[in-house]
């Protein structure tokens, strides 16, 4: 049986590189947008943005794209900036040398001491870039390196969390009465999911169906319904590794069972009925990301003696 801080310290591996990677796509999509799209107020579009994080409250000094860059990609002491998580990501790691194959631990190596200490914004896509494509490798090493033992299934529940919890913030700060083609396309692209996305609907693309897809369509990887149904695998698979699997009168694992009503209400609900409390709906996915989270902790990685 796994030592329950190296299950934890799984488990935070991919959160912090699955957020560093989503805070890159995030980022690389709505600062370009602020940069470019000489209309928009900057002060404002960048209060936008530290909303997504729920970074909170900022000073008026705060609200450029500089600024932005500085806290929220290479603030190496802030976990939820791009450096900061990878950083913290790496810190987990050397505690869980004995379970990491040796590529994953150099490329997180790599990754982590590749970013720049600072960026100035004509030169921030570079780094986003650099982030995403290197998160894409770290994820691939996994794959590819790692037996599909608790330590993967740790870290890839970690990583599904996560995904889950940043789609979620992304929604909720996006406006759903700007049914723009341009405000659509900006959310599908910062989701990663545009190219997916058309290549699903063909045709033009429509704010509803793009909330739709992002949050119900079962064989899009970036997907709530889609991250959840994995997750909940991922538990069963270590419920069944601790003796405590699904059996005839339901599963007694509690954070299966938050999944799966979270899972339920997204797939057996409508979309206009979602859409009517859009916000608190995404409000109410971050809480359960939260939850399965505690629930983890309670089970594997500090339960009670």
């Amino acid at each position: 049986m796994m030592l329950s801080r190296i299950a934890d310290a799984m488990f935070w591996i991919g959160r912090y590189v699955e957020r560093a990677d989503q805070t890159a796509r995030i980022l690389d999509v709505t600062l370009q947008s602020i940069t470019e799209d000489s209309s928009q107020e900057v002060a404002l579009a960048c209060s936008g943005v530290y909303d997504i994080f729920g970074v909170g409250p900022v000073e008026d000094s705060d609200l450029t794209v500089q600024r932005v860059l500085d806290r929220l990609v290479t603030d190496r002491q802030n976990p939820s900036s791009v450096a900061g998580a990878l950083q913290t990501a790496r810190e987990n790691a050397r505690g869980a040398r004995e379970v990491l194959s040796s590529e994953v631990w150099e490329a997180l190596n790599t990754t982590t001491l590749g970013l720049p200490a600072g960026v100035r914004p004509s030169r921030m896509h570079g780094v986003f870039q650099f982030a995403k494509d290197r998160c894409a490798v770290l994820g691939g090493l996994v794959d590819a390196s790692m037996t599909r033992d608790e330590a993967w299934l740790f870290l890839r529940t970690g990583q599904l969390l996560e995904r889950v919890d940043m789609l979620a913030r992304n929604l909720q700060a996006h406006d759903l009465a700007d049914i723009s083609d341009g405000a659509t396309v900006t959310l599908l692209r910062s989701c990663s999911a545009h190219e997916a996305y058309i290549r699903s609907y063909r045709g033009r693309v429509r704010a509803v169906t793009a909330i739709e897809f992002l949050l119900l369509d079962s064989i899009f990887p970036r997907s709530a319904v889609h991250c959840l149904t994995e997750i909940d695998a991922a538990l069963e698979a270590l419920a069944k590794l601790h003796g405590t699997s699904f059996d005839r009168l339901g599963t007694a694992e509690p954070g299966r069972r938050i999944v799966g009503r979270a899972l339920a209400s997204l797939r057996f609900r409508s979309l206009d009925e979602l859409l009517e409390s859009f916000g608190d709906e995404m409000e109410q996915l971050q809480m359960v990301t939260g939850a399965v989270t505690r629930a983890l902790g309670t089970t594997y990685f500090r339960p009670a003696s």
